[in-house]
This record gives structure tokens, sequence and C-alpha cells, in this order.
């Protein structure tokens, strides 16, 4: 489901955990980087104004607005995060945009801009389709709304080891293709695809490690964390040399002239 509960305390909790993983997130972030990449190609293909204004949301580190800065040259840029040490550290690595700390499902700064875009933060909307029709009436006319997120199979290894165990995984439950699809307005111009992407990490720990050091290890609304053995069991369940997945769904939609 794109719903979740929409809980001040939720988005705090994730604000707090990425800031705290502002340090260590470039090491640990292959994935968020190789979204970026192909989020980049994507909107470099938008045909968008000469010197577009452009808001990025979830800027993180800087791996998509880097990106942004080379496709888009001449363009206004302003970079966003809900945490402030991920906009410190974005702004330390490239100086030349413009920086907001604001919460991408309510921005509060005004528009229009020519590209709205966002690499790897939408799955963490309350309410994508409200979160998706906020962001396109910032949208001027032909403006371009332009995501990658988690989709619904991500971690879909992780979520076995602990049913055939009788457990509950607590990672978030994130949105299919189709409700994806469905979470964008219906007047304007949609594409989408989706990438299956396999990652391999050293261990099962060293998944759940890459996790917390990137700050996406915020457990799913009124989930009951396992206890140490429970935990143990899972590890051992996943293996030695576990393969992670990852459903990435790239979207580029733009609003009707």
């Amino acid at each position: 489901m794109s719903r979740r509960p929409a809980s001040a305390d939720f988005s705090q909790r994730v604000a707090a955990r990425f800031a705290s993983a502002a340090q260590t997130y470039d090491d640990h972030s292959g994935v968020q980087r190789h979204a970026a990449e192909k989020l980049a190609g994507l909107i470099a293909t938008a045909a968008l104004p000469p010197r577009p204004r452009v808001l990025e949301i979830g800027c993180g580190t800087g791996h998509l607005t880097r990106l942004l800065g080379l496709h888009l040259p001449g363009a206004y840029i302003l970079a966003s995060d809900i945490a402030p040490a991920m906009v410190a550290a974005c702004r330390a690595r490239l100086p030349q945009f413009d920086y907001a700390v604001l919460d991408g499902t309510c921005p509060t700064v005004p528009g229009p801009f020519d590209l709205i875009c966002a690499n790897l933060a939408a799955q963490w909307f309350a309410d994508l389709p409200a979160a998706l029709d906020g962001l396109a009436r910032r949208l001027a006319p032909g403006g371009v709304l332009a995501l990658s997120l988690l989709g619904a199979d991500t971690f879909c290894e992780w979520r076995a080891a602990h049913v055939k165990l009788g457990l509950t995984a607590g990672t978030l439950h994130f949105s299919a293709a189709n409700a994806c699809r469905a979470a964008f307005p219906v007047e304007g111009d949609l594409q989408l695809a989706v990438e299956q992407h396999v990652d391999q990490p050293d261990s099962a720990l060293g998944f759940l490690r890459g996790l917390q050091a990137i700050g996406a290890d915020t457990a799913a609304p009124g989930h009951r964390p396992l206890s140490a053995a429970q935990l143990r069991a899972v590890l051992r369940e996943l293996g030695a040399t576990p393969r992670m997945s990852y459903e990435l769904i790239y979207a580029r939609w733009r609003r009707t002239p």
C-alpha cells in the first residue's frame, strides 16, 4: 500500500536516523548511488527549458545533486532534505547550490519549478498520492516530477526468512509498481519503469549494518523489535552470503501544459 500511518513521531524518527548517518552514508549507499545515476539519465532526456528551476527532495549527501549539476548546466538547484545533517553534508560537498531543510510531503518553498525530483526518498512518504499531488502543484505548466523509489519486492529475502520462522519483519511495506502508478495525478503524462537490482552484502549482519549506516533502518510504525535470539535465527536463515533484492521504480510525470 502507498499509505501508512501519518504521524509526526514517525517522520521525526526517520529524520533523526538519517541525520545520525550523515558521516557514514557515502560508504554504504551503493544502491542509492546506482539509482541516482539511472534517475539522472531519465531526467537528462526530459526536454526541460534552458536554465530550469529545480527542487530536489531528500538530497542526502548529494548523489543525485551532483549529477543534476552535470546534466543541467545553468540550472537553479534547490537541494533539500528532512535531516539537517544531510543538508549540511551536501552543502559542504556542493556549495554552488542552494539548500533548505524541509519535509518533502509538505515543502514550504514557493514554486513554480520546472523539475522536482527525489532519489529513493518517496517511499518514506506517509501518503504517497497526497505528497505527489502537493509536489505536482508546485510545478510550472509542462514541468516534470521525476522519482526513484523502492518497490514492494525490495528485501523479499529478508521478509521470507522471517515468515519461515513465524516472525514479522520490521521493514516498511513499500508500494507495488501499480500502486505507484496510481499515486500520480491523473492529469499528466507518466512514464514508469521497474528494475530488479540485486546486492550481495558480505554477510547477513553486514546487510543490517549497512542499513544502519545510511539511516534507513527505521522500523514500520507499531513493529515490535525481535529478541536477540530471534534476530540470530533470521540471520542464520539468510545464510553466510545472502543476496538482497531491491525493486527500483523510476517514474517521470509531466504536468499538462
